[in-house]
């Protein structure tokens, strides 16, 4: 500071610059650099590993390990994990819902684990708490909406149902007013594009599209369809959305449905009778979907059918039972929980989707729900 000549300026300067730093810092742990597009201030990553849940320690703890199964540790004391985790694409914040006391919040745990801290506040039931795929927004379910806030939890705003759906709602006189919940939802790769699946009636489920916030909402499942959805997903980097519906009967049907948001075209890619779909997975590219499909007749056993988007072909990956299915970012790997027919033991494993092929990376205690951290770059 030798062009600065006078004591009184130096001093002040040295203020300021320590108060920048301190700034710097505490937007740091809020996410506040992660909105601005700095990440790389904020701290210790998790890259290139896999994050799961595990009741190993007594209590679902959250747990990170290499992609290989190796080098397991607990990133989390007394979380009472609820949820899949989700992770920022810096890599250095992990977020899940956790009790703390009597009530479900959002909760957030640093690269370096520790004790978690809350990320909302207020005491409705919440769930499937994520991040638009920019890194810029949080988001969950709350008490039947779905919320977007900020990386810190701060100022979240219902998206779904939109206005026009409440307003719907309390106009229809044959649902009595009843407004739609929502029980799932996904977020389109632009991280403004928005589908979920709705219940008016309690009873069945609407799969619905919203392009952007404002904008009118699209139902994409026929009128008074008595179908539920059991899968939703988007592909990370396409346009590409597909579902998984159930249509109950004495012989259930169940049903595979794509949609390109870009061109707002929806087909059907499978139907299948005594034939149950689960929670799927879209491959980055969107061109394949992995879904677990269980027979009420018994045949074909149940495992993880590969349907092509474009050809509509299909082949059996691999057999057992099978949930939470993730794509890698490269689309080589699937991670998959895999559930013990016999005892319900749930294992984390991945998956070739070429060949089939199955690794156990983790079976200590039950071990579920499993997620990619972010790729080193």
């Amino acid at each position: 500071m030798r062009f600065i000549k006078n004591p009184e300026l130096k001093g002040i300067l040295a203020i300021l610059l320590i108060a920048l730093a301190l700034g710097v810092l505490l937007a740091g742990f809020s996410g506040k650099l992660e909105q601005w597009g700095l990440p790389w201030f904020t701290g210790g990553k998790i890259v290139d590993k896999i994050v799961f849940v595990s009741n190993r320690s007594g209590t679902n703890e959250i747990y990170v390990m290499n992609l290989d199964g190796s080098d397991q540790r607990q990133l989390t004391e007394d979380a009472k994990a609820l949820c899949a985790p989700a992770i920022s694409s810096a890599g250095n914040r992990v977020v899940f819902v956790g009790m703390v006391g009597s009530v479900s919040q959002i909760l957030g745990v640093g690269s370096e684990g520790g004790s978690p801290y809350a990320l909302s506040s207020s005491t409705g039931s919440k769930r499937q708490p994520g991040f638009s795929p920019d890194g810029k927004k949080l988001s969950y379910i709350e008490s039947g909406r779905v919320w977007v806030a900020e990386m810190n939890g701060s100022n979240p705003k219902p998206v779904l149902p939109t206005h026009e759906e409440m307003a719907a709602a309390m106009q229809d006189s044959m649902n009595r007013g009843q407004i739609p919940m929502y029980s799932s939802y996904t977020w389109g790769p632009d991280s403004v594009a928005m589908a979920g699946v709705s219940s008016q009636d309690r009873v069945s489920d609407a799969l619905t599209y919203l392009s952007k916030p404002g904008e009118e909402i699209q139902t994409l499942t026929p009128a008074n369809a008595m179908f539920k959805v059991t899968g939703l997903r988007y592909a990370f980097n396409a346009p590409i959305m597909a579902a998984a519906l159930l249509k109950p009967g004495n012989k259930p049907e169940g049903w595979l449905v794509a949609f390109d948001s870009d061109n707002e075209q929806f087909k059907p890619l499978m139907q299948a009778q005594s034939v149950e779909f689960g929670d799927l997975a879209v491959s980055p590219d969107g061109s394949d979907v992995v879904v677990p499909i269980v027979s009420s007749e018994g045949k074909p056993p149940p495992g993880l059918l590969k349907v092509g988007v474009e050809s509509g072909k299909s082949k059996m990956v691999c057999n057992g039972l099978f949930e939470n299915l993730v794509y890698s970012a490269d689309g080589s790997v699937i991670l998959a929980t895999k559930i013990d027919a016999e005892t319900k033991k749930r294992s984390v494993v991945s998956i070739d989707p070429g060949s089939g092929k199955l690794t156990v990376l983790a079976s200590e205690g039950d071990c579920f729900d499993a997620v990619f951290s972010p790729a080193s770059k």
